[in-house]
């Protein structure tokens, strides 16, 4: 498989890859060309304003078998992509079974006999800063724990029944999985706020007048604090039962929604779905994958057929890296195979990267929030400490912990007991298990308007991409004709995560990214820059109009970075 690599950035977004080649329209949609003249905010101007993007050429890489599959069903067609994941630069798979030896280790008794369930309890609620929240749960439900994942009720512990238990609170027993639903799918255009907004007659289609003021019509519906820019959650509250998106029940591993395709994969189901798409549109890829795997051409596809999925060359590969020591310099690198490549328009930016097809684009984000290394609190150490001498002893240190914390080899200064610092110390070197657990999810943005209208991807409308509203929307549309939710690209979300699992849906969020660099502006630029967006506009300038105007060379009715940095 050839594949072309467009290398990530640690600390400025790239933009690469960009192409006059595109594949003709189908007869019943128009999407405009990538390199679109008519937008104001195209690829070039944004190069040109934003000091945060380098244009890099991709480089030619040999190809390499990827850790995962991700089959990814979308309102367009299926999509295959591969994924190879890094935590601390060691592959996720070698990283999850090297910590799942170290527990093992610390478990095994010295006779090397079985671990046994007892001995599993006490150990995790030991260890808080290994096992987190699992550990403050484990006394109150011993029995009922020990009944539920002692599966052959032989009262010890085996490697599945570890594995289960320890992530039981993700119900993933595994390094990696990926989510999938199709709550978005049918409705994150046509139901969405925002196109209802610009929308003013409800005729479900947006004419030449209502595109043209499209900007206001949004400012005045959907602006709620009237800073004249719209993030993700004013959006947000006008949308119904958001919550219920990913519930188990939507998220299955049929094939009709995302998933991925390591450990046990019913192809039988998965052959039934796949047999529904094959009429299907490809995208990104010239041909559907569905199609392509039907080697008898009788339109039925086998369960053979379906598995021979894995052989087929994947549109996107992927390269997701999380860092534990620096989680925000956390990178997703994107490799496109070269048939792909005359089609799309690839971005990078820290932690994200985004690919932008005809019909659909697609966003890849890796949300690195580790489990925090635990510390002691001082308050809980001076508990400990019942003789009040500054230091924990033998006898003070709690049964469960002793294992964690053996006087002996932490006693740094050798004083016979355990100060606070030796202590915390010790806590510091341990990484959390969750740490090495990645999930994943993939479906379509929950509001596709919303999606095209953010040219940066950062979940938030500023004041420059309202007024480029119009611009943004007349270049999907035909001269004087009107325009359907169904003819604005798709986006489809693909996110990554680590960390315990009580914080996913925040993680998995849509809120406004932070920039990782330093505001170079002027101090008199970034105080008039009142609802920090990143420009002034003339409602925000503090002076006289000829000077904002002297100031603005592009005469777009904003200051960016770049013309008051240049001043």
């Amino acid at each position: 498989m050839e594949m072309e690599q467009a290398p990530a950035q640690d600390d400025a977004a790239s933009i690469v890859e960009q192409s006059d080649a595109s594949p003709p329209p189908s007869e019943t949609e128009h999407h405009p060309p990538l390199d679109s003249p008519a937008d104001p905010t195209s690829t070039v101007e944004t190069v040109r304003e934003s000091p945060e993007v380098d244009a890099v050429e991709p480089e030619s890489v040999a190809p390499t078998a990827a850790a995962y599959r991700l089959w990814l069903p979308t309102s367009k067609g299926p999509l295959l992509v591969d994924l190879d994941v890094w935590v601390d630069d060691q592959p996720l798979r070698d990283a999850f079974a090297e910590k799942l030896a170290s527990v093992r280790a610390a478990l095994e008794p010295a006779d090397g006999g079985a671990i046994r369930w007892d001995r599993l309890l006490e150990h995790i609620a030991g260890d808080p800063a290994t096992f987190g929240q699992t550990a403050s749960r484990v006394d109150a439900q011993q029995q009922a724990l020990i009944k539920r994942y002692d599966r052959d009720k032989d009262k010890s512990v085996d490697e599945q029944e570890l594995v289960r238990f320890l992530f039981r609170d993700s119900s993933v027993p595994q390094e990696f999985r990926l989510f999938g639903t199709d709550a978005f799918r049918w409705s994150n255009r046509s139901a969405s706020p925002l196109f209802a907004a610009i929308d003013r007659n409800r005729n479900r289609k947006l004419d030449p007048d209502e595109i043209e003021s499209a900007g206001e019509s949004l400012l005045r519906q959907i602006d709620l604090n009237s800073d004249q820019c719209i993030d993700f959650a004013e959006s947000t509250r006008l949308r119904e039962n958001e919550g219920d998106a990913w519930q188990r029940n939507r998220s299955n591993r049929q094939g009709n929604v995302a998933m991925d395709l390591s450990g046990f994969v019913n192809w039988s189901n998965l052959s039934y779905t796949m047999g529904g798409m094959l009429k299907e549109n490809p995208v990104l890829s010239p041909s559907n994958p569905v199609k392509s795997v039907d080697a008898d051409q009788d339109e039925w596809i086998s369960a053979s057929e379906a598995e021979s999925i894995l052989t087929l060359d994947p549109a996107l590969a992927l390269a997701v890296r999380f860092d534990s020591s620096a989680p925000s310099a956390s990178t997703v690198q994107t490799q496109v195979h070269t048939a792909v490549r005359a089609n799309v328009r690839i971005e990078h930016h820290p932690g994200s990267c985004w690919i932008a097809g005809q019909s659909i684009h697609v966003g890849v984000v890796a949300s690195d929030m580790p489990t925090a290394q635990n510390r002691i609190p001082r308050q809980v150490f001076l508990q400990l400490d019942a003789d009040k001498n500054g230091g924990i002893d033998e006898n003070e240190i709690p049964d469960g912990a002793k294992d964690q914390f053996p006087l002996e080899s932490l006693d740094a200064n050798g004083d016979g007991k355990l100060s606070f610092q030796e202590i915390n110390q010790t806590l510091g070197q341990k990484q959390s298990i969750w740490n090495f657990q990645v999930r994943g999810r993939a479906a379509e943005h929950p509001d596709g308007v919303f999606a095209w209208l953010d040219r940066d991807h950062d979940q938030f409308l500023s004041s420059r991409e309202i007024q480029s509203a119009p611009a943004r929307l007349k270049a999907l549309a035909t001269e004087n004709a009107t325009l359907a939710a169904n003819d604005i690209p798709d986006t489809l979300m693909i996110q990554f995560c680590r960390g315990e699992p009580d914080q996913d849906d925040a993680r998995f969020g849509f809120s406004r990214r932070a920039s990782l660099q330093p505001d170079q502006r002027p101090s008199w630029a970034i105080h008039m820059d009142a609802n920090r967006d990143g420009d002034v506009s003339e409602n925000e300038f503090l002076g006289p109009i000829d000077s904002f105007r002297e100031l603005d060379r592009d005469g777009d009715g904003f200051l960016s970075a770049g013309e008051v940095i240049a001043d």
